[in-house]
């Protein structure tokens, strides 16, 4: 097993969820943290507001299938997650959020704290085009 060690110094692991498309987005460095999994299984833990995002085989329990052509990020459709993490968050509204994790290596997955999560400052239009930063 490989150690996960960041392209860059500050690469952070961040999830966006995007509440109001009913997805979640796991950009590169998360995929490549894990080692470029073929499935993850999210797992919350309630009581303390975290989630946790792990590689699986296809035999896990709700293991999430990445297609093969994910390049730099993977979204994938959350409704139920999403509808759990809105509960326990107490969000009232369909902003999207990022939210920062931390690597646990002996576990080789990447745990993120909901209750940080914070305000997403890029939201992307509905064709999927980059917005005009000018």
């Amino acid at each position: 097993m490989s150690v996960y060690t960041p392209s860059t110094p500050d690469t952070q692991l961040a999830l966006t969820l995007c509440l109001d498309e009913d997805s979640i987005l796991l950009g590169e460095s998360v995929l490549e943290a894990l080692g470029h999994p073929r499935q993850v299984q999210m797992l919350i833990n309630e009581e303390q507001g975290m989630l946790l995002l792990q590689a699986c085989t296809v035999d896990d329990r709700e293991a999430i299938v990445i297609p093969p052509m994910t390049l730099e990020h993977f979204e994938m459709s959350g409704h139920a997650l999403l509808r759990r993490i809105r509960r326990l968050t107490g969000w009232t509204d369909d902003r999207p959020r990022v939210v920062f994790g931390s690597y646990l290596p002996t576990h080789c997955a990447i745990v993120f704290d909901l209750r940080t999560a914070q305000l997403s400052p890029l939201q992307m239009p509905l064709d999927g085009s980059m917005p005009n930063p000018s």
